[in-house]
């Protein structure tokens, strides 16, 4: 999940955090990239009050860098991560005319081969506003990003989110990314390539403003309503592949909270119904003046197995295996209260079912699910058990 924060933790209302809160509870994402945060502290009310609110997931985060390219740049980039599914690597700061863009080597956990498993994650914001000179400034941004990838393996698998601040897939910073001569080149998940900027045939991927107006919000952020896409995240090619290490999941990249039907409106507005709805859409409305951009990806030699698969925790264990196609075989330890809720949650943190615990062991009919990765988590545990729906 990326997410431009606006002013994150000045701009009003006070109570930004809470919402936040909200938000990430319905999406509970792995992997936190944001942007326009504004100092340590911000960052720190994010960890601990935000992710860190409960005991079902332990959050990490880097060491926060304040921005070193230029003196007058006070927002800043930032990332967080689930800690049992991720361990921090590596950190760096690329330096450009403007701001810093951030990088992150995360490593993925529960890989089954040999070798380490990375994740080189970049965040970025580049220069806003159009004309000729902000659109050379962000394509000089783009150049000193992609000149560091030179120190990258050419497989590296490398996902590179941010407020883009692009108007047309014709700019020069979109075209070096997926036509540039990079040893490493880009891929857009969806691809949806065109003249993104006051254009309704793209409403459903927009991304800002959340707002026709920002006089509610002392004069932060932007109004204008729903009809640019600024926030992407964009993943090398070799993610793109079925037979990578590291793909991406087919139809999960979404402007989150966008139902496709609020060309020039606030996301907040009552007739933009679907599958988003109207609570969703209230908090991103007074979060930022952007949506956050959601996808999955996911790890093709994770530790999945055919039989007697355990997590390091032993609250449950799949008799039968993990990789399931119409029933999942559960057992629980017996220290396991009787009535504990278990729930069952997709890869970006919705849950999809919830059942009681009656005896030791049960068997869960899944053949309604997708295909794809799910876990499973007892309430007030912070555990998570992954199994394969095929």
């Amino acid at each position: 999940m990326f997410y431009n924060l606006l002013n994150f933790p000045e701009a009003p209302p006070s109570n930004r955090a809470s919402i936040l809160n909200s938000i990430l509870d319905n999406v509970q994402p792995d992997i936190f990239m944001v942007c326009e945060l504004q100092n340590e502290a911000g960052a720190n009310l994010i960890l601990n009050q935000v992710l860190n609110d409960t005991n079902e997931v332990t959050y990490a985060m880097p060491d926060f860098e304040l921005n070193t390219s230029s003196s007058f740049q006070e927002l800043q980039q930032h990332l967080f991560y689930d800690e049992s599914k991720f361990s921090l690597n590596f950190t760096d700061i690329i330096q450009t005319q403007l701001r810093d863009i951030n990088y992150y080597q995360l490593e993925v956990l529960n890989n089954t081969e040999s070798a380490a498993l990375y994740l080189d994650i970049f965040v970025a914001h580049l220069k806003a506003a159009q004309g000729t000179t902000n659109e050379i400034i962000r394509s000089n941004m783009v150049s000193d990003f992609t000149a560091y990838l030179a120190n990258l393996p050419e497989d590296a698998n490398v996902i590179f989110a941010g407020d883009f601040n692009l108007y047309t897939a014709n700019e020069s910073a979109f075209l070096q990314l997926v036509m540039g001569q990079s040893t490493i080149s880009f891929s857009d998940p969806i691809n949806t390539i065109g003249d993104w900027n006051n254009n309704p045939s793209f409403a459903n991927i927009h991304t800002q403003s959340t707002r026709t107006s920002n006089n509610n919000f002392d004069d932060f952020g932007a109004g204008g309503g729903m009809d640019d896409r600024f926030d992407f995240i964009m993943v090398s090619n070799n993610i793109m592949e079925a037979e990578n290490d590291i793909t991406y999941k087919e139809n999960t990249y979404v402007a989150y909270g966008n139902n496709g039907n609020c060309y020039n409106k606030n996301i907040s507005d009552t007739s933009c119904l679907g599958e988003f709805n109207q609570a969703t859409r209230n908090l991103l409305y007074l979060m930022s003046d952007h949506l956050p951009v959601v996808m999955e990806v996911t790890n093709q030699n994770a530790s999945l197995s055919n039989s007697n698969w355990n997590a390091s925790n032993t609250l449950l264990s799949f008799p039968s295996g993990n990789i399931v196609e119409q029933e999942l075989y559960v057992k629980f330890h017996a220290s396991v209260d009787a009535s504990t809720t278990i729930n069952i949650y997709n890869q970006i943190g919705q849950k999809v079912y919830s059942f009681k615990k009656i005896s030791n062991s049960t068997i869960i009919d899944v053949s309604f699910l997708s295909s794809g990765i799910y876990f499973v988590k007892l309430e007030n545990f912070s555990e998570n058990y992954k199994f394969l729906k095929q």
